[in-house]
């Protein structure tokens, strides 16, 4: 009795089970660092819907991202108003104060905390429902055991979980890739009108939450490919699809075209800065390598399963696993040419990666039976895959709970701010790196500098009483000291010459940080 309800209330027995590990994974710490505001583009993208509300002017005035997640985040922001208005605490849309950017593009202050909690909100929601997808499409693509293996892989994903936290439009954007692949594997699979119509459409809704989701239109293009069986290949359904996409991508970003200029502009800073400027320390980097050694480190042996289901599928040539093969490939590809990494970049592939180690992880679980005979032997090979699949989550799921625990603390950078505030002489002249602690209405003097070896000695002697350093300012130098040993001379030759107070360990945005605090005078 139990097993047949079980089996018959398996797809939502597994969406209540999966949506719980997921949501609790990406809420957890979501009100970090508030009201202080130490992510770098947060203040900038919610301001951008607050502003359409309180202006009525829908061109947001910024296109180094297309538009779509502001446009989303801006009807959400109008449910947001009006619960406030019904409970008397707003009475107009004055009352919604944009946050303050005490240093702009850099660190900021929330001068209404609950409008990030509410931005952020939304992002783990579209990331559950990121993972819910996983689910769905590897279950009706090859079995609810790989669903559920595979939703068990992305939901616990490290890199997935860190930028489920902040207000940007790379985890939505995922939500959209996956939809329109979702698609995708129909039209590969019956090649229907309909099918060619939603991921084409959900694709341009993609690439207008952000440019690089055009990748996504490859597997289209194979799984069409694959119905035409000699026929020519461009034909009236993957006409309609492009046009859909093109539709798709202004329906989000409508000011492409209403203001073209600005729209060109936007796009031509953001492509020459990922094709020219690199960050200290990776820049001279292969980006394949790179993004290679980082998913190893951060997802663990998901990307290496991963691999081995696209060398069983390519020995194999079964198109479905190539097809689901084709988008990681072709965005990889694609990618590897940007000077830029990062590891929001490379966060497109995971689902796709978590989607394939679960079908590897399914047949191996399914092979193995078969090489035993007795009842008692094949209850040891099911414990041991079971125990094998919890081994291989474990280090994931032990670097996710690691950066929620820092989400859940203060901030390496507010540990410094109190510490200054309480320890040091009223009237202390700091000086700090950008990234550092935001000191605003201090009793201290405190400005900011780029970098500090920018500036001689001799100027901190006459100007300063302190200096601090973060690491995620610094730190980038001693990624590769080959590249840096200047730098690295400046930086050491400085704290050497310097008294150093106090030193702090604590997380920044997630990440392990470490600051330092320096007397300038001994």
């Amino acid at each position: 009795m139990l097993r047949r309800l079980w089996h018959r209330y398996s797809l939502w027995i597994d969406t209540a089970l999966i949506t719980l590990v997921a949501l609790g994974m990406r809420v957890w710490g979501i009100g970090f660092d508030l009201p202080n505001l130490y992510h770098r583009d947060e203040a900038r993208y919610v301001s951008i819907p607050l502003k359409i509300l309180k202006t009525g002017d829908y061109n947001p005035h910024f296109f180094n991202y297309p538009t779509l997640f502001f446009y989303l985040l801006s009807m959400v922001y109008i449910l947001y108003f009006l619960f406030l208005a019904s409970r008397g605490m707003l009475g107009n849309l004055d009352g919604l104060v944009l946050p303050k950017q005490v240093l702009e593009n850099v660190v900021g202050r929330a001068t209404m905390p609950s409008q990030f909690l509410v931005g952020r909100g939304v992002v783990a929601i579209t990331g559950v429902l990121t993972v819910l997808l996983v689910y769905w499409l590897t279950r009706k693509a090859y079995s609810r055991r790989a669903g559920v293996i595979a939703a068990l892989l992305f939901s616990l994903s490290p890199t997935h979980i860190r930028n489920s936290h902040f207000v940007a439009p790379d985890v939505t954007m995922i939500l959209f890739v996956l939809a329109s692949f979702a698609f995708t594997y129909e039209v590969w699979r019956h090649g229907k009108t309909r099918d060619y119509l939603l991921a084409g459409l959900l694709a341009g809704l993609a690439i207008s939450t952000k440019y690089n989701a055009y990748a996504v239109l490859v597997p289209l293009i194979l799984a069409h490919l694959s119905q035409r069986d000699g026929k020519p290949w461009l034909n009236a359904d993957i006409l309609l699809a492009i046009v859909v996409c093109g539709a798709g991508f202004l329906l989000g970003t409508p000011y492409a075209l209403l203001d073209l200029p600005a729209f060109l502009n936007g796009m031509a800073f953001e492509m020459r800065h990922y094709s020219t400027r690199g960050d200290p320390g990776i820049e001279g980097q292969s980006a394949l390598l790179w993004y290679a050694r980082y998913l190893m480190r951060t997802e663990g042996l998901i990307p290496l399963l991963a691999i081995l289901e696209a060398l069983r599928a390519l020995l194999a040539r079964n198109r479905k696993t190539l097809l689901f093969l084709s988008f990681p490939v072709a965005y990889i590809l694609l990618v590897s040419f940007y000077v830029v990494k990062n590891d929001r970049t490379v966060l497109t592939v995971i689902p796709f990666l978590a989607i394939l180690a679960g079908v590897f992880l399914d047949r191996a679980i399914a092979f193995l039976p078969c090489r035993v005979r007795t009842r008692q032997a094949r209850l040891l090979t099911w414990a041991s895959a079971t125990i094998a699949i919890l081994l291989i989550v474990s280090w994931p799921a032990w670097q996710a709970v690691q950066i929620n625990m820092r989400f859940s603390e203060d901030d390496v950078r507010t540990q410094v701010t109190q510490w200054m505030e309480a320890e040091l002489p009223a009237g202390s002249r700091i000086v700090g790196e950008y990234y550092s602690p935001l000191l605003e209405d201090s009793r201290h003097d405190f400005r900011w500098v780029d970098r500090a070896i920018d500036l001689p000695i001799a100027w901190y002697l006459a100007n300063a009483d302190y200096l601090v350093l973060v690491e995620n300012r610094y730190g980038g130098f001693y990624l590769d000291p080959s590249r840096y040993p200047t730098q690295i001379a400046a930086y050491e030759a400085m704290t050497t010459q310097f008294t150093l107070v106090k030193e702090f360990q604590g997380g920044a945005l997630g990440n392990p940080c470490h600051a330092m605090i320096h007397r300038v005078r001994p």
